[in-house]
């Protein structure tokens, strides 16, 4: 989280100053910038139609800065910044990619191989497992949200599984019953990869790691993961 801060404040700063440079070279948004803080210094010094100064010069500020439409951008990710921090007191209601998504797969009779379609959501604000079915490779793709994967509800079958998630931003937590082997195939633009306790920090990097036992394991599952920005844990439990 704190790492997530840190891009945070160094994107609105970094358009905070091209905030900066295309007013100042804007000939329109610089002559209301100079009149407005001319207008301010006038109210606030003088006495006669001091009303008056202050008014105006407080719209010229506001029509320069908000003519330009860099000033948008900065406000629209303050507010998710700020929805964030509400998401943080568990208003999952107000930040939807806040909501946890709980992936439980259960065993269940085989059934006909017909070929499946399912629609996922945009966020992780849907709940896979909730009734019996057989296991199948999972394939997800999430704008953002948090996603937890437990393979214990399920018996894996013989040779290799395979699990595959898309991801903006979010979480994603794996747990593999000991004795399944694993191989981890994960990128990330930032965030953290943690394996069986031992914690790696990405910066545009892509990891492949294969489990001690891997090649003697009966059963195996592959996890291909890619997100911008969010955290891999993967935990044999």
């Amino acid at each position: 989280m704190h790492r997530r801060w840190q891009l945070f404040w160094l994107i609105e700063c970094g358009l905070l100053i091209l905030l900066g440079f295309q007013t100042v070279t804007n000939p329109s948004s610089l002559a209301s910038l100079l009149v407005g803080s001319f207008a301010l210094v006038l109210g606030l010094k003088g006495r006669f139609w001091r009303t008056f100064w202050l008014t105006l010069g407080a719209v010229l500020i506001v029509v320069a800065v908000f003519s330009n439409p860099t000033v948008w951008v900065i406000l629209f990710i303050g507010l998710i910044g700020l929805l964030s921090v509400f998401s943080g007191k568990q208003h999952d209601r107000i930040v939807p990619w806040a909501k946890k998504q709980y992936v439980a797969v259960r065993a269940g009779e085989a059934a006909p191989k017909g070929g499946t379609r399912r629609r996922h959501p945009w966020f992780g604000d849907e709940t896979i497992g909730q009734s019996v079915y057989e296991w199948d490779d999972i394939n997800l793709t999430l704008a953002a949200g948090d996603t937890i994967v437990d393979l214990g509800n399920t018996l894996l079958p013989q040779g290799d599984s395979t699990i595959v998630i898309r991801k903006g931003f979010g979480k994603t937590r794996i747990l593999v019953p000991v004795g399944v082997g694993i191989m981890v195939d994960h990128s990330a633009v930032l965030g953290d990869l943690t394996l069986d306790g031992v914690e790696l920090s990405l910066h545009n990097e892509c990891v492949k790691h294969f489990s001690q036992d891997y090649d003697t394991a009966s059963r195996r599952v592959h996890i291909i993961t890619n997100v911008l920005i969010g955290d891999l844990e993967v935990l044999s439990v």
